[in-house]
């Protein structure tokens, strides 16, 4: 697997889009409410959305760094977790907290120490999960990126 190319790829999805939105364009702009707006009784918002995607690079990157994976009461409360406050301050905290994710992510699949095959993965999962949030977007009648 190259790393030049996944590493390139993670980047280019952040700032200007594979083919699609531009994953930091997705999340600009949105109001706490659009983030934890849901379609439907059990459907994810935008908001949990960041959160699965944020528990899972976090629980890989601690992986890498030695750390023991998250356990499955963890998992269970944190895979798919709801907002515990829609606030401004809330949705700031866990957008911070994906920006940084997404920074160490990059660093992550440049480190050749690295395990890339784990993490190369990455790319296609959060892809798959920023259309979803494309069309949470576009479902609640917002503008389109492109």
């Amino acid at each position: 697997m190259d790393r030049q190319w996944l590493v390139k790829w993670w980047n280019e999805a952040w700032d200007s889009g594979l083919w699609a939105a531009a994953w930091s364009k997705s999340l600009e702009g949105l109001t706490p409410e659009q983030a934890a707006w849901s379609p439907a009784v059990d459907r994810k918002s935008i908001w949990q959305l960041v959160h699965h995607m944020t528990f899972w690079r976090e629980n890989w990157l601690g992986k890498i760094a030695g750390k023991p994976k998250a356990d499955a009461a963890e998992v269970e409360r944190r895979n798919w977790e709801a907002p515990a406050e829609i606030t401004q301050a809330a949705w700031t905290k866990s957008l911070d907290r994906f920006k940084e994710s997404q920074r160490r992510m990059a660093a992550a699949l440049a480190d050749p120490k690295a395990p890339i095959e784990s993490i190369a993965y990455f790319l296609p999962h959060d892809s798959y999960h920023f259309g979803q949030i494309n069309y949470l977007r576009a479902m609640q009648g917002l503008k389109p990126i492109e």
